[in-house]
C-alpha cells in the first residue's frame, strides 16, 4: 500500500535501512511484489557499499535458504536478490545524482538505518520537503537518533492535520520541512520480544540466579524487569561502567 499509494503520487519511497540482514530482507520482499505484480515496477537503487557487497554474498550461498525461497525463487531458476528492476550504487558520483533525481519514481534503500551517517543523510535532504515521497521506517528507531526524530515528527504531522504547522528537521546541519509522508511498518526487527525473552528463560535447563536486562530503553527495560520480578526472578538493569559479579 505504501508503494502504491508514493508512486500514485508520483513521489519516491526513501527506506532507511541496516546494511547487513534487514537490507536482504527488503529485496527479497520486495522482489516477490514485483514478480506478482502488486505493485508498479519502478527501479530499486541500494545505495551502500557494504549492503551491495553484503547482498552479494548472500546471493552465492543458496544452500542456506529455507523451503519457502526454494520454491519461490530457486526452483524458477531465480536469485531471489537480483532481478531486473534492482540496481546496487557503489561510487559517490552516481549516488549523488541520483539523491537529485525527482523525474521518476523509484525506491531507494540506503544505510544507514537510523539515519545518523552514511548515504542515507543525502537522501533525505533532497526528499523531505517534497510531499510526493515517502520515507518508509521499517525498524526501531533510538532515542536521540535523527531517524526517532522523523518518526516522531511524521507522527506529529498526522495528528496535526493538513492545517497544522509543518514540521522542521536538521539533516547535515540545515533545517528543512518535513512534508514528505512518514510510514512505519513493523515486524522486521531482529530482536526477541518479552514473550520470546521469557520463553527462553523458561526453557533454560541453567540454574538463573540474576537476569541483567540490557538494550533496552529505560522504561522499557524497567517494565520487563518488574514483569520478571513477579515471575520470581532476581532482576537487575544495569547502568554504563556498572561491574555484575557472576
Amino acid at each position: 500500500k505504501v508503494l502504491n499509494d508514493t508512486f500514485e503520487r508520483g513521489g519516491s519511497v526513501i527506506i532507511p535501512s541496516f546494511a547487513f540482514g534487514r537490507t536482504q530482507e527488503l529485496i527479497y520482499i520486495l522482489h516477490e511484489l514485483y514478480d506478482k505484480k502488486e505493485v508498479p515496477r519502478h527501479p530499486i537503487y541500494v545505495d551502500s557499499p557494504l549492503a551491495s557487497n553484503l547482498t552479494k554474498v548472500f546471493g552465492e550461498h543458496p544452500e542456506t535458504y529455507d523451503k519457502e525461497t526454494h520454491q519461490t525463487f530457486l526452483e524458477k531458476g531465480k536469485n531471489p536478490f537480483q532481478f531486473d528492476k534492482i540496481k546496487f550504487v557503489q561510487t559517490v558520483e552516481e549516488s549523488m545524482r541520483l539523491t537529485q533525481d525527482s523525474s521518476s519514481s523509484h525506491v531507494v534503500i540506503s544505510a544507514s538505518g537510523m539515519c545518523e551517517a552514511g548515504r542515507i543523510l543525502h537522501h533525505l535532504r533532497y526528499r523531505v520537503h517534497d510531499s510526493k515521497n515517502t520515507i518508509l521506517l521499517v525498524g526501531y528507531m533510538a532515542e536521540n537518533t535523527l531517524g526517532r526524530r522523523i518518526q516522531d515528527l511524521g507522527a506529529q504531522s498526522l495528528d496535526s492535520g493538513e492545517n497544522g504547522e509543518v514540521p522542521e528537521i536538521k539533516i547535515l546541519g540545515k533545517t528543512y520541512p518535513l512534508h514528505a509522508k512518514v510510514e512505519k511498518i513493523g515486524g522486521f526487527s531482529a530482536h526477541a520480544d518479552k514473550h520470546e525473552l521469557e520463553k527462553i528463560i523458561s526453557k533454560s535447563n541453567l540454574r538463573i540466579k540474576k537476569i541483567g536486562i540490557v538494550h533496552g530503553e529505560e522504561s522499557q527495560s524497567a517494565a520487563f524487569a518488574k514483569h520478571l520480578k513477579q515471575k520470581g526472578y532476581e532482576t537487575i538493569i544495569p547502568k554504563p561502567g556498572d561491574k555484575i559479579s557472576l
